[in-house]
């Protein structure tokens, strides 16, 4: 997906991230691939609970981390 910062350098989140997303926040980082938005959310906790509610009870810690990379590899294209 390619967005364009307008004159003043906004930048437009199409509307089926927003609504993914449902926040109207996000913090913005530079990582080695480039720019990265995580949203903010609300309830951390809550989030971290149902996350955590979707995880599989028999893999590692380090399984758990390369599937979580694998996956948003993934979305972002990379994969």
């Amino acid at each position: 997906m390619l967005v364009k910062l307008d004159k003043k350098g906004g930048l437009y989140l199409p509307k089926e991230i927003r609504n993914k997303f449902n926040v109207d926040e996000f913090y913005i980082s530079v990582v080695p691939e480039g720019i990265l938005l995580v949203p903010r959310v609300k309830d951390p906790i809550k989030v971290l609970e149902e996350e955590g509610k979707k995880l599989q009870q028999n893999l590692s810690i380090e399984e758990l981390k390369r599937k979580a990379l694998e996956e948003d590899e993934k979305e972002i294209g990379l994969r």
